[in-house]
């Protein structure tokens, strides 16, 4: 017997909350002036951290692990290479939030950036 499942079908990993997000970030007075540079910051579900890629892109994701945001899995980042729940053992590549191991079976929550100036970084939803 096979079961076939469709696109209304949900995962444990698909019940995270919505959370508006839309705050901005002043670049120069964080960890986000050089490429490779992180920070976190409060919001979203458990935390949220951005992740500087190159000059101009910031990449956005919420601190939640897909598998066990509701026990407080959050997910850090490791050697600016990924991002890493302890809690679970999950891992998660930093350039598109998607699972590499681990039990996750979804990619983390990613947020919108924009940068209006030079200076400051706005992450929104």
């Amino acid at each position: 017997m096979s079961v076939v499942c469709l696109a209304g079908c949900k995962t444990p990993d698909d019940n995270i909350p919505y959370r508006k997000i839309n705050f901005t970030v002043s670049i120069p007075s964080t960890g986000l002036v050089n490429v490779g540079g992180y920070e976190y910051f409060t919001g979203g579900v458990n935390g949220i951290v951005v992740y500087r890629f190159d000059m101009g892109t910031f990449l956005a994701y919420d601190r939640a692990c897909p598998h066990n945001w509701d026990k407080g899995g959050r997910v850090e980042v490791v050697n600016s290479a990924y991002l890493y729940d302890s809690l679970c053992g999950s891992m998660f590549n930093i350039l598109d939030g998607m699972p590499l191991s681990g039990p996750a079976e979804t990619p983390l929550r990613m947020y919108q950036t924009f940068m209006p100036d030079e200076f400051t970084l706005r992450v929104f939803n």
